[in-house]
């Protein structure tokens, strides 16, 4: 099952049993798809419309250019099935809930010095309903395991080499680890 069609068996359960935290929280990341979505389809169409070199007429331009105009547009957008490439991924849908995440996380940390506890419950709700939808989350020594195979790999030896290190294994653990501890355990482990 797809995390889309999980997300909207989730909601249509939620709704079922009243439970308004979880039915917001996945109405939220419904919204967040529908938004990444039409960046990214906005982008495949100005690419699509620069390859197929189609330029809107200059001035006020008339009715026919105009009527040419959108022809083209819809012609170099099915050309390019820029709809279906618009369409997220189940990998590019776990990006934007983890940008949710990263988002609460800050909240619920700017929540904790101002001393609102209020909002620091609510951050914590909303980021545990979140992280449902995520895949297992590595331990620690799990990370070290893929981390010291990855330094292996690319012949890291010290702290100067943690970028050679962070972009193979960031891609390798890519929903599994937040980006923030993977690179915690590099510094650790080329620091040693």
């Amino acid at each position: 099952m797809s995390l889309r069609d999980r997300l909207n068996n989730e909601l249509k359960q939620a709704m079922r049993e009243k439970n308004t935290a979880k039915r917001d929280v996945i109405r939220s990341i419904t919204a967040a798809i529908k938004e990444a979505e039409q960046e990214k389809r906005e982008k495949l169409t100005k690419a699509a419309l620069a390859k197929h070199n189609v330029t809107a007429p200059g001035g006020q331009g008339d009715a026919d250019a105009m009527a040419a105009y959108g022809d083209a547009v819809d012609e170099a957008v099915a050309a390019e099935n820029v709809d279906e490439k618009a369409t997220l991924t189940d990998e590019e849908i776990l990006e934007v809930i983890q940008r949710m995440i990263k988002r609460q996380r800050d909240a619920l940390q700017e929540a904790e010095e101002a001393g609102r506890d209020d909002i620091v419950q609510e951050a914590q709700a909303e980021i545990n309903l979140l992280s449902e939808f995520l895949p297992r989350q590595l331990t620690r020594e799990e990370i070290e395991a893929e981390a010291r195979a990855v330094i292996d790999e690319v012949g890291a030896e010290g702290p100067r080499d943690i970028g050679k290190v962070m972009g193979p294994l960031t891609n390798k653990l890519k929903g599994q680890a937040e980006g923030r501890v993977i690179s915690e355990v590099v510094k650790d482990l080329l620091s040693e």
